[in-house]
């Protein structure tokens, strides 16, 4: 035999090639080793008639947080069970605890895993104690000699600003350029409400990445006072820097993502900012069901699996490996459809958008191995009052808006 997995008649989108069309996909020791129109099924050990149905290389998750040391923290596999086939986590640990999360984690996973390692010494620390208030916990060198000690899953450095870095905000920012710098690799910069935006975005170099760009709750891309965006935002991208979606439990908003589309302006990258708040009740956030509420507000299909495939595996240097159908590659694939039908998504701000259309995953492929969707049992921890109070006051700042 020459194929150990034969994907027949899909229609294949894959931005990397600039592939648009119905191909056969041909496995082989979990590389992809042909792709064809009239490949032939009888030279395959298993064989999967697609018709009908969409191919595209393993999406890759720019955003979430895996690590289940952390208040924050889920078991990654619930991606794969969503049709994702890498995710970067969105610097859950610091210097202090990322090796135990290699450890236990990145090493161990049946998913890639990936990490931007955060500047504070133990990470994300819980919405009641944030992270950065005490700078003595930014750590420069500490942090670049761990990311050094792991550059083969680390992919920058992260950092949160708004409230968690209290009065210190430009200051943080400098000691994460500093370790971002000694390694050269990027930054992760989380905007919300607080952050001093427009001077950090002017501190940003080519490559760093803002994330939650299409957050509502101040501090954000757009002008307040008029309906526009901050020119900085403007200069930033085109200054090479990245905008991230970040959907997570308080980061996407309807209307600001309205008013960026009316000034052409879109992510470069979706993703879900994945985390123990919005996985379950009331806002069940996926990277499908995300990348279906940018179908809901008009962009195509080939559009956003770029931004969930050859985009966010660019962003990270990983444009070679990840994100790509091309020969010699690692299998890494999803296979989706398009529902039809009447559908309503919800953002962080408890507003609803109707839609006649969602995707859903198929078949979930990591290297060369065939995943059916929710293939992985996943246990979540319990929430706790602090936890419920973080969903409680997302519904009373709706209401009250």
């Amino acid at each position: 035999m020459i194929y150990d997995l034969l994907l027949k008649q899909g229609h294949v989108i894959d931005p990397s090639q600039a592939i648009d069309g119905i191909f056969d996909v041909g496995i082989r020791e979990g590389k992809i080793l042909n792709l064809g129109t009239e490949l032939d099924a009888s030279e395959s050990t298993q064989v999967l008639n697609l018709k009908g149905k969409y191919v595209c290389p393993g999406l890759v998750d720019l955003h979430g947080h895996w690590f289940e040391g952390s208040i924050y923290g889920i078991d990654p596999h619930i991606s794969l069970n969503h049709g994702v086939t890498t995710v970067v986590d969105a610097g859950t640990c610091g210097f202090t605890n990322f090796p135990y999360f290699r450890k236990h984690t990145i090493d161990k996973a049946s998913i890639r895993v990936l990490a931007f390692v955060h500047i504070s010494c133990l990470g994300l620390h819980a919405p009641f104690a944030e992270e950065l208030r005490d700078l003595s916990y930014a750590r420069p060198k500490e942090t670049a000699r761990v990311i050094e000690k792991n550059r083969d899953v680390v992919v920058g450095v992260k950092i949160r600003e708004g409230r968690m870095t209290g009065e210190h905000g430009i200051e943080a920012l400098e000691k994460a350029l500093e370790a971002a710098r000694d390694v050269s690799l990027p930054m992760m910069v989380h905007i919300s409400q607080g952050a001093q935006t427009r001077e950090i975005l002017r501190r940003l170099r080519p490559g760093d990445i803002i994330t939650h760009c299409f957050q509502g709750r101040g501090d954000g891309i757009t002008d307040p006072h008029a309906a526009a965006l901050l020119p900085e935002v403007k200069a930033a991208r085109a200054n090479g820097i990245l905008f991230d979606v970040g959907h997570g439990c308080g980061s996407f908003s309807w209307d600001v993502t309205r008013k960026a589309f009316e000034h052409a302006f879109y992510p470069d990258t979706i993703s879900t900012d994945l985390h123990r708040y919005c996985v379950g009740d009331p806002f069940h956030v996926d990277l499908l069901s995300t990348m279906s509420k940018f179908r809901a507000m008009g962009m195509t299909l080939n559009e956003i699996v770029l931004k969930c495939t050859l985009n966010p595996a660019r962003a990270i240097g990983k444009e070679a490996e990840l994100g790509t159908l091309r020969l010699g590659g690692i299998a890494d694939l999803l296979v989706f459809e398009e529902e039809d039908g009447e559908f309503e998504f919800m953002d962080t701000h408890f507003q609803t958008l109707k839609a006649s259309k969602r995707l859903k995953a198929c078949h979930v492929i990591r290297q060369g191995c065939l995943w059916n969707p929710d293939a992985h049992p996943i246990s979540l921890r319990d929430l706790y009052d602090s936890d419920r109070e973080v969903i409680d006051g997302m519904r009373e700042t709706a209401k009250k808006n």
